[in-house]
């Protein structure tokens, strides 16, 4: 069985997107595509390189003997190829997606990337509000190796949106930071740093009774999950208040 794919026909862009539900798009529609292309698709999007057969047959199809995982791994690419575009590169000896096939997940982790190492990228602000809407890398799958990038795009993304709301509160932006903060509290409830800036905008606004309140719920989800107090320096933001 031939393998190769054929040029993206008229030049149609071709998208895969990982974050929320799988999806891959051609001139912008979604396609319908089988699971088993889907989780060939997002195994070589998150490997971001030419991957050997026999490490995608083993990995994709882990309970089935070599002989049957190397025929579901071809029956697989036929399938994708039946839906053409030139999606991905395929030889006797490895596979690889297009390099010109974008993928949602490396260009938000490209931009998480920019805004921990300086927060006052413009072009990666530009580009903050599709990492504050996009949460969760398929978030329905519990496949190992998507779990492992799973967890390192969730760390990177909050270190990111804390990293941009706390350059935002420097500016005086303090609406924008307090959104920014929310989305990674919302990421991570239990993230004290995350907690501690929604307090810093907030005391910074003049909210002062949100400021306390948003302390205690944090003091009390955190006593009910794990019987802990919030650090000392989180206590101090609101000591006055409190007393």
């Amino acid at each position: 069985m031939d393998d190769s794919q054929t040029p993206k026909p008229g030049g149609v862009a071709v998208a895969l997107h990982l974050t929320g539900a799988f999806e891959l798009s051609l001139a912008g529609q979604a396609m319908a595509v089988p699971h088993v292309v889907e989780r060939l698709l997002a195994y070589l999007a998150l490997a971001g390189r030419p991957v050997a057969r026999s490490r995608i047959a083993g990995a994709l199809w882990c309970d089935s003997g070599e002989m049957q995982a190397g025929k579901s791994l071809r029956t697989a690419l036929w399938r994708l190829q039946r839906l053409g575009g030139g999606i991905v590169a395929a030889t006797d000896g490895q596979v690889a997606l297009a390099a010109d096939v974008p993928v949602d997940v490396s260009e938000l982790l490209e931009l998480a990337q920019a805004l921990v190492r300086d927060p006052d990228d413009a072009a990666a602000l530009d580009g903050l509000p599709r990492l504050v809407d996009h949460r969760d890398l398929l978030p329905d799958w519990d496949e190992e190796w998507v779990v492992i990038d799973r967890e390192r795009y969730r760390l990177v993304r909050l270190e990111a949106l804390e990293s941009a709301a706390a350059g935002l509160l420097a500016r005086h932006r303090l609406t924008d930071a307090l959104l920014v903060a929310m989305a990674a509290v919302q990421g991570e409830p239990l993230r004290e740093t995350a907690r501690r800036l929604i307090v810093r905008v907030q005391l910074e606004q003049g909210n002062l009774v949100e400021a306390l309140r948003s302390y205690q719920q944090y003091r009390a989800l955190l006593n009910a999950e794990f019987r802990l107090e919030p650090s000392r320096e989180m206590t101090d933001l609101v000591a006055s208040l409190r007393a």
